[in-house]
């Protein structure tokens, strides 16, 4: 089964599309360019554990013959009884058989091949950053204009990161993973941190040279026989350099340092979610802004040294905030749009920390879904309205998870309207503008559906055109991207294991139901 295409960026005329742990690279007319393949070793799983089932040896002869004598005990050939091991007689002496583990699916390890999570690319369009889910990893590739992906750098984080984002220099990769913290990362390698990982290649350009994280030393434990007072303790003491002996002297469940350079920036109490970097429209200073679990939007100073200062809170959210984004970064550099499990889309004034507006986008949701109690806003996306809309105002598209239709809101002052909405034969995963249309200056963007997992699908292609033309408005129609078919490299997943990969968004939600 092919998989569908679930994340889409463009740049520069050349649209890059996710699927699966490949990035495929268009032309705006979906002519295929290039293909990044994940590199998987034959045989081997991310985690580097064979994909072969592993065999028990045969036993060399037949096993004894025993005898059942009671509940719960049996007799060998010689005439001895003992207890059979794992079934215990209960009170009233039936025997409780041992539970059996399930049969293990040998395709099981197929699952940990990693999806991509997100693309970005810096303003410049020269660089391409991507990240990988179950392994943790952060690539960077360098752009050629043409889309042609040449792979600089994979580096594993210390947690997996939920979302990235580029600072404006462009010198820095913010990674927010799910563990709360965020990092900053170099976007190109230094000299330094290329010896520590010979097997990276040589970037084409030269990055800040600093002096990689030292190797951890191994675990010694800080009291002795002669510091221990208790039995108690002097057993502990024993047990513990009895397991670091065992484990080969380092322990076990501390991660390795990652040996590239790495500052940890900011941290939440919460899982992140989303991460972004805002210009202060009166000080031109660049802040970091970040959402989380927790309800909480953050924003924070934006050079390293003072990352860990709170400018101010975004508060009002009442479930966990998903998605941000900058509806006019130019125009209006102040606003913010935020949407996550709450029933509305909120704008704000993150210089202020201000609620100023909200949009109901659960009524929407009922009128395409009858009987939906919530949503879970997994893709915001903002462009100018051109043509189909007032001077100065702003096109923000939402996708909620599990919901077959594009709902798109036009900012007005600092309003939102609901402006339409846009049925999809599935539900959409992602989006990316194309630019303008032919018949008018309203944006064309590509979306990204899955045509997989819906009930009535029928397959076909995932990606479609949205157009915008004066007479029929906005319409939806397929298109055909060329060349491009599923390879022997991508798992085969069934629909519902699909799912489990593409839909994570509701999992946020916490729930309060503990009967």
């Amino acid at each position: 089964m092919a998989l569908p295409y679930h994340v889409l960026t463009a740049c520069g005329g050349v649209v890059f599309a996710a699927r699966g742990g490949n990035i495929y690279s268009f032309s705006p007319d979906l002519q295929h360019l290039s293909t990044w393949k994940y590199p998987v070793k034959q045989g081997k799983a991310t985690n580097g554990r064979s994909l072969e089932a592993k065999t028990s040896p045969a036993p060399e002869e037949p096993p004894t013959k025993r005898r059942r004598v009671e509940p719960g005990r049996e007799e060998d050939s010689n005439g001895n009884g003992h207890a059979v091991e794992g079934e215990t007689p209960n009170a009233k002496g039936n025997k409780q058989p041992k539970k059996e583990k399930k049969a293990q699916d040998p395709n099981h390890l197929l699952f940990e091949q990693p999806f991509v999570q997100s693309i970005t690319t810096t303003i410049d369009g020269r660089y391409v950053v991507a990240a990988t889910g179950s392994d943790k990893t952060i690539w960077v590739f360098e752009h050629d204009g043409a889309g042609g992906l040449k792979q600089l750098s994979s580096r594993t984080m210390p947690k997996r990161p939920c979302s990235i984002a580029i600072t404006p220099d462009p010198q820095t990769i913010l990674s927010a993973d799910k563990f709360g913290d965020v990092y900053a990362v170099p976007l190109l390698q230094s000299a330094l941190d290329q010896q520590a990982d010979p097997k990276e290649p040589t970037p084409t350009a030269t990055s800040r040279s600093v002096t990689p994280s030292t190797a951890p030393q191994p675990f010694k434990p800080q009291a002795n026989e002669f510091t221990v007072h208790t039995k108690r303790n002097l057993r502990a003491l024993e047990n513990q350099k009895l397991g670091l002996q065992t484990k080969g002297g380092a322990a076990a469940d501390k991660p390795a340092e990652p040996t590239f350079e790495h500052t940890l920036l900011l941290g939440h109490v919460s899982m992140l979610t989303a991460v972004l970097v805002a210009v202060h429209p009166a000080t031109q200073r660049a802040y970091i802004v970040t959402g989380d679990r927790d309800e909480h939007i953050r924003v924070s100073r934006g050079a390293p040294a003072q990352a860990h200062i709170i400018e101010t809170f975004c508060l009002g959210h009442e479930d966990f905030v998903s998605r941000l984004v900058l509806p006019a970064p130019a125009a209006r550099p102040e606003l913010l749009v935020s949407g996550g499990g709450d029933d509305h889309l909120f704008v704000w004034d993150w210089t202020r920390g201000a609620l100023l507006s909200k949009a109901s986008v659960l009524a929407h949701v009922q009128q395409v879904v009858s009987g939906q109690r919530n949503i879970a806003v997994s893709r915001l996306y903002a462009c100018p309205a051109g043509g189909g809309g007032e001077d100065g105002s702003v096109l923000v598209f939402v996708v909620c998870e599990r919901v077959p239709a594009l709902f798109c809101f036009e900012l007005k002052g600092n309003t939102l309207h609901h402006h339409t909405t846009i049925p999809t034969p599935g539900p959409p995963l992602d989006m990316a503008n194309m630019g303008s249309g032919s018949s008018s200056s309203s944006p064309r963007l590509l979306l990204a559906v899955d045509v997989i997992t819906a009930a009535d699908s029928q397959g076909g292609s995932s990606l479609f055109w949205v157009d915008c033309e004066a007479a029929l408005g906005w319409r939806l129609r397929s298109c055909q991207e060329t060349s491009v078919v599923a390879g022997d490299d991508e798992p085969a997943l069934k629909p519902e294991d699909l799912q489990k990969i593409l839909y994570t968004t509701e999992s946020l939600r916490k729930t309060t139901d503990f009967e």
